[in-house]
């Protein structure tokens, strides 16, 4: 059996690291939540991206086909 002395000194060093592990619980918590939303925001710029690389496609199809150059062709001496 534990003397009162011990038993005193104890309490207040198991609640203390008590204490610290749950704070050490929380942080990783956080981080896990923080991992996951940076992990969605990743995703989301990833669909931007791959949309914006369809858009460029597009674009740059539009830019050397030979029609579309014909037609400006035409409408730049028609303004002229």
């Amino acid at each position: 059996m534990m003397n009162p002395g011990t038993l005193a000194l104890l309490i207040p060093i198991i609640a203390i690291i008590g204490g610290l592990l749950l704070g050490a619980m929380r942080i990783r918590q956080q981080h896990g939540e923080l991992n996951k939303q940076q992990e969605a925001r990743l995703a989301q710029m990833q669909q931007e991206i791959t949309a914006l690389k369809g858009r460029i496609e597009v674009l740059e199809a539009l830019a050397t086909d030979e029609k579309e150059n014909l037609k400006r062709d035409i409408n730049n001496l028609r303004q002229a």
